[in-house]
């Protein structure tokens, strides 16, 4: 159903009706930027200093359109399939412009390269401005009571408020809410509930989030939790999760049947497969619902220990809520360290286009780090460690030298102090490419790709000359990367492994 201000009555009314007995809302949002200029996302990140500029993005830029989808069950007369009900929203949100918030008025930063996106995907621009919801915050909502002394009439208030109503509405319900990214619950956050938000108190911040919804689900956090996709653009990640799905069918294991029905007016317009409607809110709330009701069934244990954790791109941390309000501390690594261990590759630039392929066929986790380091992830610790190090190097070639990752991260740290770090785009690298592998850095809102780019396998080109003073056989880096790894795994554990390594490659490049 398709909301504007003109019919926003009607559609609050219907949405309103389908909350009771619900099981969960997904929610999607389109707005007028995405990241803000010289931060870009990298591993060196914190999760404060991640959760900090995620807050401040909201805060700067504003909503074009919510998507909300409904998903409810039906009964079907005692069969074995299990019905779920699909009903979803798209409506435009437009800032309430009047006299009673009198230097508090609505200014927001806009985009280009999001405007122009946007645009790309049949975004009205008029029908934002003109026929979009008003909204303002719970915080904005008592300003105005108190300066009308409570005197305004019931209709003319609910008019002001707006796209509020329908946000308290849900938040009454208690239903868990669905996410793909967290972008899209932050931007939320910041219309209806406070702006600023408290960022710098990971504490306060969770249990505003608790006090809207009991539970958060975020499907790109599942997506590494789970480790069975690749991709995690919102699309092929649903078309993956619905075809390991039918798999499972069709094999005959008892996993739940379901059966997706969408309803009323959802069904008119989103009954088809149509890859123009993608990118509007509403059709990506449906495609985020559908694809959690896939997951739900294939990994159910996964799913319960997913709750109220969110997904950052770029990084080996995510946001943990539940720790956020018992600990005040908000991040927790994705990957438990007793028994991984992980390591940084710095890829050659004339002979590395295929290392992590290389790496992937081996069996190993590989994951973009910028254009010319990847992360690896070696699901072993101690001596069992140190020999997938030293098989992993003996079979991968286009590699000039293998970190530690805490010793890379802070490097980089140290770069950024002295001012001599060189951000490397992947946009000046790789164009978005849809289709093929991707290991595991996704992002639907990705700050190098607006709204839905998917980081896949790429050639690899680099800026400047990493290259050795000498010409060094394949041969002969793979022994000196086995024997390098085994001796710093061995003398500097898995949490510690560099700087013997740039010690013998620079060695190396002296003879």
């Amino acid at each position: 159903m398709i909301g504007c201000a003109s019919n926003f009555r009607k559609v609050l009314a219907d949405f309103e009706s389908r909350l009771q007995g619900a099981e969960f809302v997904a929610i999607d949002t389109e707005f007028t930027g995405v990241d803000i200029e010289g931060e870009q996302d990298s591993f060196d990140d914190s999760a404060l200093q991640r959760l900090d500029r995620h807050c401040r993005i909201a805060e700067r830029y504003t909503l074009i359109q919510v998507g909300l989808t409904i998903v409810g069950r039906e009964a079907n007369g005692g069969g074995s399939e299990e019905h779920l009900t699909f009903a979803s929203y798209n409506l435009f949100a437009f800032p309430y412009v009047g006299q009673e918030l009198a230097g508090r008025e609505s200014g927001f930063f806009c985009q280009a390269s999001a405007l122009q996106f946007n645009a790309q995907h049949n975004v009205d621009f008029n029908q934002w401005i003109k026929e979009g919801i008003p909204y303002m915050s719970r915080e904005d909502e008592r300003r105005l009571m108190k300066a009308s002394r409570g005197k305004e009439a019931s209709l003319a208030h609910e008019e002001k408020v707006g796209l509020l109503r329908m946000w308290k509405a849900l938040c009454a319900a208690h239903l868990p809410f669905v996410v793909h990214c967290p972008l899209d619950l932050f931007f939320l956050l910041a219309a209806f509930e406070r702006r600023p938000l408290p960022r710098h108190d990971p504490r306060a911040l969770a249990v505003m989030i608790r006090q809207c919804t009991p539970k958060v689900y975020d499907t790109a956090h599942l997506h590494g939790a789970m480790d069975r996709f690749k991709r995690l653009g919102l699309m092929k990640f649903f078309e993956d999760a619905k075809a390991h799905y039918d798999e499972v069918v069709s094999t005959g294991n008892s996993v739940p049947r379901i059966k997706c029905i969408l309803q009323g007016e959802t069904a008119i317009r989103y009954g088809e497969h149509n890859d123009n409607l993608a990118h509007e809110a509403g059709f990506d709330s449906l495609k985020t619902a559908q694809l959690f009701a896939y997951l739900r069934v294939i990994s159910p244990t996964k799913i319960k220990e997913g709750a109220n954790r969110l997904f950052l791109y770029k990084s080996v941390e995510y946001l943990d809520l539940d720790r956020a309000v018992l600990e005040g501390q908000v991040g927790v690594c994705m990957f438990d360290l007793s028994r991984v261990t992980l390591l940084v590759a710095m890829l050659d630039p004339a002979d590395g286009n295929d290392a992590p392929r290389l790496i992937s066929n081996a069996g190993y986790v590989c994951k973009w780090i910028d254009s010319a380091h990847v992360l690896v992830v070696l699901r072993a610790s101690g001596g069992a460690a140190v020999r997938k190090a030293a098989e992993l190097a003996g079979k991968v070639h286009g590699v000039v030298s293998w970190m530690g990752f805490d010793e890379w991260r802070e490097g980089e740290a140290a770069k950024t102090r002295n001012g001599s770090r060189e951000d490397h785009d992947f946009d000046d690298f790789y164009p978005a490419n849809y289709g093929e592998e991707d290991y595991g850095l996704s992002s639907s809102r990705s700050p190098n790709g607006i709204y839905g780019t998917s980081w896949i396998r790429r050639a690899v080109f680099f800026r400047g000359d990493y290259r050795l003073s000498r010409p060094v056989s394949t041969l002969g880096l793979v022994a000196a990367g086995a024997g390098l790894l085994l001796f710093v795994l061995c003398t500097r554990g898995k949490t510690e492994l560099s700087a013997a390594c740039a010690r013998l490659f620079r060695r190396l490049r002296r003879r």
